[in-house]
């Protein structure tokens, strides 16, 4: 039996006895044969020590039949150190009793992660100081595919689909924690298991990575992706085509003015013209309707977005000022078309604006950018259903504005006191910055 089985569960009472009874006889023959008192006593702490931790809850009691037969012979043939004995004795006692506490609570503790580690949802592995598995809870074995015994001394990059990816992985983790990072792994069976893996470094060299499956959400996106890429084609397939008949018909409408001068079928001509045009506005508004929020959210600067937003405009005499070159935002790709809207709803010849200023005001609680006119204003009676899908005259655009602002959580709101328009957008301090 080697001395890993020796010192295992059976072979412990063994060892114990022996060892408990070669120290006794050790000090029993010390006293007769020397009269040592002093020094031999203190190999009575190995036995001790060895029950408090292999067998906490009897450790006391162990220490209490060492300490005692200890004194038993002690004390006779020694009489003149009795109280010396005797405060061993209790020394002897209490440290079982403290090394059996602190044993308790060590298995305590480690019952409790033991439990954490094999019962947890995530796969957990332990990495040695070259990156090699050197330990696999039941969770990761199943996402790899192999048992722990197998995975142990396999190189954590080997079980990656994309070696690369899991180097940079490991190379990030040696500088400090790395949350979650997308990685494709291997399993035996050739499968692909797409996981979330985060990981933090240990003492020793060592390291500790935590694996949860999201192949089920991988899979979904890519459906999503799929359909939405079918979608978009779709889409502008329908859209080229309303396009298209929109102005055949706006190009039919125009050469029949050209050519009709009779006043009363001109009209009759113009509701036909006005209905055309809000319909070719409402497909332009549809089109960006279609690829919100399918492009995931990026920082941004709000001067760039306000130049590129003025670009599409028309403003006329109407001069546009925007004060914002150090900022950024944290939005939808779709910025230029919320700002512009927002723009277009100011510069219209009916507001009788005059200038435009956008302008921000930076605070702990984010910022607010206000873009506001010398117009006539909102009046009273449609501020409420300013951003609502209607078909008046604000229309399609500012409910357009708000649902783009909105996906990262940017508020809109109207504030104008009835001189001009004044819209204030509230934006958290998460998806804001000045550099």
């Amino acid at each position: 039996m080697n001395l890993r089985g020796l010192a295992g569960p059976r072979g412990r009472p063994a060892i114990l006895g022996i060892t408990a009874s070669a120290v006794l006889l050790a000090n029993l023959a010390g006293i007769l044969v020397a009269g040592v008192t002093v020094a031999l006593p203190h190999l009575l702490y190995v036995p001790i020590a060895l029950s408090g931790y292999w067998y906490p809850r009897r450790g006391t009691a162990v220490a209490v039949l060492i300490a005692s037969a200890y004194s038993a012979f002690a004390l006779p043939l020694v009489p003149g150190e009795g109280v010396a004995i005797v405060a061993r004795g209790v020394t002897l006692v209490a440290v079982g009793a403290l090394i059996a506490y602190l044993s308790r609570r060590l298995r305590d503790q480690e019952a409790l992660y033991r439990g954490l580690y094999d019962h947890s949802v995530s796969g957990i592995l332990l990495l040695g100081p070259d990156n090699r598995i050197e330990d696999a809870n039941p969770r990761a074995s199943d996402l790899l595919g192999q048992a722990p015994e197998d995975l142990r001394e396999r190189p954590f990059a080997e079980c990656a689909g994309d070696r690369e990816a899991a180097e940079r992985f490991l190379v990030a983790l040696e500088r400090g924690a790395v949350a979650e990072q997308e990685l494709a792994l291997v399993r035996a069976d050739g499968r692909t298991v797409h996981c979330l893996a985060s990981g933090a470094p240990l003492e020793v060299g060592r390291r500790v990575v935590t694996l949860a499956d999201m192949t089920g959400l991988h899979r979904a996106r890519a459906a999503l992706e799929a359909a939405n890429r079918t979608m978009a084609h779709l889409s502008g397939i329908l859209d080229r085509d309303l396009a298209t008949a929109t102005g055949d018909l706006e190009a039919c409408l125009a050469r029949i003015r050209r050519e009709i001068a009779d006043p009363e079928v001109l009209a009759l001509l113009r509701p036909l013209g006005e209905r055309l045009g809000a319909l070719r506005r409402r497909n332009e508004v549809s089109r960006e309707f279609r690829v919100l929020g399918t492009r995931p959210p990026a920082w941004q600067r709000v001067q760039d977005a306000i130049e590129e937003a003025q670009a599409r405009l028309d403003p006329g005499p109407v001069a546009v000022r925007a004060w914002t070159a150090r900022l950024e935002l944290y939005a939808d790709p779709a910025l230029p078309v919320a700002l512009y809207h927002l723009l277009d709803n100011a510069t219209r010849p009916d507001t009788g604006a005059t200038a435009v200023i956008v302008t921000y005001h930076d605070g702990d609680g984010g910022c607010r950018i206000v873009v506001e006119d010398d117009g006539t204003g909102v009046p009273p009676g449609e501020r409420d259903r300013l951003f609502e899908p209607t078909d008046d005259r604000y229309g399609h655009g500012l409910f357009l504005a708000r649902e783009i602002l909105g996906i990262t959580g940017i508020g809109i709101a109207e504030e104008g006191t009835g001189k001009g328009a004044r819209f204030v957008l509230t934006v958290p301090p998460e998806v804001c910055r000045v550099v």
